[in-house]
C-alpha cells in the first residue's frame, strides 16, 4: 500500500470517527430531558424536602417515634415493604422500638447505627414533590471495629406542601437487603409504588 493510500485510509476513519461522534452528539440533543431543570423557584424547595428527609431518620435513630409522626399529613399512608400504617396515630405506632428480645444479648453501649440517604432524586411541583432515595444502615459496634452494612434499600415518597411546610402523604420504603424481622410477612418484591399508581 502506498503513502498516498496510508494517507486515505487515515483520513477516512477520522472522517468517519467524527461522523459517528457528531451523530451521536445530535441524537443526545433530541432525546427528551428526563431530570428537571433546577430553578430559583425549586431550588429552595428541593432543599427543605431533601433537609426533612434527612431529619427524619435522625429522629429515627435517636427512637423518637412520636416525632416521627409529626413529618406526615393527618390523612398520610406509610408502606413499609407492605406493612401499612394510615394517619399519625398509626404511624406513630409502627415506629414504636419493638420489646427487647429477653433471649437476645443486651447490644454494648457503644453501638450505633447510622442511616445514609444517598442519590435523591427529588421533583417539585409546584405544592407537590416526588423523592426517591437509596438508604443504607451501617452498624459500628464500636472504636476500633469495621463498620458493617446491615441493610439497604429504596425509598419513594409523595410530598405537599401545607402552611409552608412540607409534609409526607404517601412513603414507601422497600427493602433490597436485610430487613427487620417483623416486615418479612408482608414483603414482596416491588419497583417505585409511585410510578405503578400512575
Amino acid at each position: 500500500m502506498s503513502r498516498n493510500q496510508l494517507k486515505i485510509t487515515g483520513s477516512a476513519r477520522i472522517i468517519h470517527a467524527f461522523a459517528i461522534s457528531t451523530t451521536i452528539l445530535l441524537m443526545s440533543l433530541t432525546q427528551p430531558v428526563l431530570a428537571q431543570q433546577v430553578t430559583m423557584e425549586t431550588l429552595l424547595d428541593r432543599i427543605q424536602v431533601e433537609d426533612l428527609l434527612t431529619r427524619y431518620y435522625y429522629d429515627l435513630s435517636q427512637s423518637n417515634a412520636h416525632e416521627l409522626s409529626e413529618y406526615f399529613t393527618e390523612d398520610a399512608l406509610l408502606d413499609v415493604d407492605g406493612t401499612i400504617a394510615k394517619g399519625r396515630a398509626e404511624i406513630g405506632k409502627l415506629y414504636q422500638s419493638p420489646e427487647p428480645d429477653s433471649k437476645e444479648p443486651t447490644p454494648a453501649p457503644s453501638r450505633r447505627m447510622h442511616m445514609l440517604l444517598t442519590n435523591p432524586i427529588i421533583t417539585i411541583k409546584g405544592n407537590t414533590a416526588t423523592a426517591h432515595v437509596i438508604w443504607t444502615g451501617v452498624m459500628n459496634e464500636g472504636i476500633g471495629k469495621l463498620p458493617q452494612i446491615v441493610e439497604q434499600g429504596r425509598e419513594d415518597t409523595e410530598l405537599v406542601k401545607q402552611n409552608g411546610k412540607w409534609l409526607i402523604k404517601r412513603r414507601y420504603i422497600t427493602a433490597d437487603g436485610r430487613m427487620p424481622n417483623r416486615f418479612d410477612t408482608n414483603y414482596k418484591p416491588r419497583e417505585n409504588p409511585l410510578e405503578q399508581s400512575k
